[in-house]
């Protein structure tokens, strides 16, 4: 039986994190398909595990096109090797690997990778050294005990046929029959979403929205209001660790809200690089001063200790942008709050 190893769509790449004005996932591609499968099916295509979640059996490759960092592609994997399996389990983010096999044909608006052979070429140490991250959502039993759920938008795209949203600290695929019931989302959208769990695959957790409900999906807070709004947010602080990607760290904070529904907003000054070094000097020293309490948090690393306050501008002009970001004059826009304040 095959094993079933696959990743959301993840539209996220991690400049987003700092840049909003960047393209979208594919739309200026020159990448053909046919030449990453004959790569595929000869020496192997090169790149980087975008995501691994062990515990749902989920993993996405990321190839980026030679010369052009913001062309880009994710693939889910499935695999029916035992070795790759194994493989896989002990993948992390930003491990770079070779991959051979083919994509796979099964009627998914985004290919999947059959993976027959993958190797690594330099396994990624964010030198955190914290314990690994173990899921809050259980799945698929979370899912089947129920119709409706409350949650935000992963990633929306081919015209809305794609849509992975987040439940919890679950990537769940949705199969959308009705694309027109998608259209305008943004990444980060707090939604309610009427929903059948998929009977295949059983692995990762799929579902479909169920329209034969009425309102099937809707927006109960949408991220791009907040867009040019001058305000000041209150979170927990977090660290999203320099990668293959970013040269540096990047600092945001965490928003919880009365359903659970985390945000992160990106803290950033596009318009003056000193300023913005000044600000990841100040929030780099409020997180080295109380590292009693970090936690692993899948893709990126909160310290419960440290909540910050930051004033600026809100800023969200894509789609598929990772995080709403702050957009900040100087390190004197952000202060250290007490943690119960």
């Amino acid at each position: 039986m095959r094993l079933v190893v696959v990743f959301s769509l993840a539209l996220l790449f991690a400049l987003n994190h700092l840049r909003a004005d960047l393209p979208l996932l594919g739309t200026t591609s020159q990448v053909s398909y046919e030449d990453l499968e004959d790569q595929l099916k000869g020496a192997g295509l090169q790149g980087w595990i975008h995501g691994a979640v062990n515990e749902y059996n989920q993993y996405v490759f990321t190839y980026r096109a030679p010369g052009n960092f913001f062309d880009h592609h994710e693939f889910p994997i499935t695999t029916e090797n035992p070795e790759v399996a194994k493989f896989l389990k002990t993948a992390t983010r930003h491990d770079e690997v070779k991959i051979k096999g083919s994509f796979l044909i099964n009627g998914a608006p985004i290919r999947h990778i059959d993976a027959q052979e993958i190797s690594i070429v330099k396994k990624f140490d964010d030198g955190m050294n914290i314990p690994k991250y173990s899921h809050e959502a259980k799945l698929p039993e979370e899912l089947l005990s129920k119709t409706e759920l409350i949650g935000k938008v992963h990633a929306i795209a081919n015209e809305g046929k794609i849509l992975v949203i987040e439940y919890k600290d679950a990537i769940i695929p949705v199969v959308v029959s009705k694309p027109q019931l998608t259209q305008g989302l943004f990444r980060n959208d707090k939604i309610t979403l009427k929903y059948k769990v998929r009977v295949h695959p059983k692995q990762p957790a799929h579902v479909s929205l169920d329209v034969s409900k009425p309102n099937p999906l809707v927006v109960t807070d949408k991220v791009v209001s907040w867009h040019e709004k001058d305000g000041s947010i209150t979170g927990t602080l977090v660290l999203f660790p320099k990668s293959p990607q970013v040269v540096f760290n990047v600092f945001a904070l965490q928003v919880v809200d009365e359903n659970g529904v985390k945000r992160e907003i990106t803290l950033v000054n596009f318009d003056d690089p000193k300023a913005f070094e000044a600000i990841r000097n100040k929030l780099q020293e409020m997180w080295d001063q109380t590292p009693q309490n970090i936690v692993n948090a899948r893709n990126k690393y909160l310290n419960l200790n440290v909540q910050v306050k930051a004033t600026g501008k809100f800023n969200l002009v894509d789609p598929g942008q990772a995080n709403m970001q702050i957009l900040l004059q100087g390190p004197e826009s952000i202060e250290r709050v007490s943690v119960s304040q």
